[in-house]
């Protein structure tokens, strides 16, 4: 990759157990932290962040139009921000439009009607109707 210094763009890399999902520079990636969200752009500082489900925002990537926006699900993980890129560790991560949305409502629905009981398997429950809640929200573009 191009010396992100020079080009004043901040590199992405997204990260699954099974492959690197993207590795590309933009001009600002927005992150779903765990407590909002956060816009990273060049010379942003070090910090490294709890990811909640939801959409990474890429604008302006490399090869694309300026205001072009890439967006991408991911299923929580990890975000280190440090010299000018973007690391994500995530478990799953996929383009926002590739989400099927019967199959994301449908899921919702399962999850929302599963019975849960005792504090571990409701708190369980709740991060995972979240999870479904934002791959809904991802297949509709918002």
């Amino acid at each position: 990759m191009a010396d992100t210094k020079k080009s004043g763009a901040v590199r992405c890399v997204i990260v699954t157990p099974e492959q690197t999902s993207l590795d590309t520079q933009a001009r600002s990636v927005t992150l779903p932290l765990f407590d909002g969200l956060r816009g990273v752009g060049p010379g942003h500082a070090h910090f490294i962040g709890r990811l909640n489900a939801g959409e990474v925002r890429i604008v302006g990537e490399q090869g694309g139009t300026a205001d072009a926006v890439r967006r991408l699900f991911v299923e929580g993980g990890f975000v280190e921000v440090a010299h000018d890129t973007v690391t994500v560790i995530t478990q799953r991560a996929m383009p926002a439009d590739k989400v099927d949305a019967t199959a994301a409502r449908a899921e919702l629905e399962k999850v929302s009607s599963a019975r849960a009981v005792g504090d571990e398997a409701i708190d369980a429950k709740l991060r995972a109707e979240q999870a479904a809640r934002a791959l809904v929200r991802a297949a509709r573009g918002r």
